[in-house]
């Protein structure tokens, strides 16, 4: 008697666990999104949206100690004080949310691309946004 309640109870505990699992693996799969001031640009593919830093999805900057990346910098240092919206992936890197973001409805990827050395990054692409 006392091993059946025993492997109920474990079976319950397991089973539990198993959907405590999907339900997490099913919010990472979601997105949401962030408005607010661009109160800081730390390069070409990062921001900070008030204290909360977001790297560009699918944007590839040169470093920040080269020539190129402080030219893609101070490009994006007139985006200070903008208006952003981003569309956030779900996923972290290195501390910062992932998201594509738009100011006044002009992709911000975009407008790097086309003004500074920076370049689409396919393989973190991962809504196919730039890609097919």
């Amino acid at each position: 008697m006392n091993n059946s309640i025993f492997r109920i109870c474990y079976l319950k505990i397991v089973l539990i666990g198993f959907f405590a699992t999907l339900t997490v693996q099913t919010e990472a799969f979601e997105y949401s999104t962030l408005s607010g001031v661009i109160s800081h640009i730390r390069d070409g593919d990062t921001i900070e949206v008030g204290d909360i830093p977001v790297r560009i999805a699918a944007l590839d900057c040169p470093e920040i100690d080269t020539e190129e990346g402080k030219v893609a910098s101070m490009f994006a240092a007139q985006f200070k004080n903008s208006k952003v919206i981003c569309d956030l992936t779900g996923a972290m890197s290195y501390k910062r949310l992932v998201g594509y973001c738009r100011i006044k409805e002009i992709d911000f990827a975009t407008t790097m691309t086309e003004n500074t050395k920076c370049k689409f990054w396919p393989k973190y692409d991962v809504w196919h946004r730039y890609t097919d």
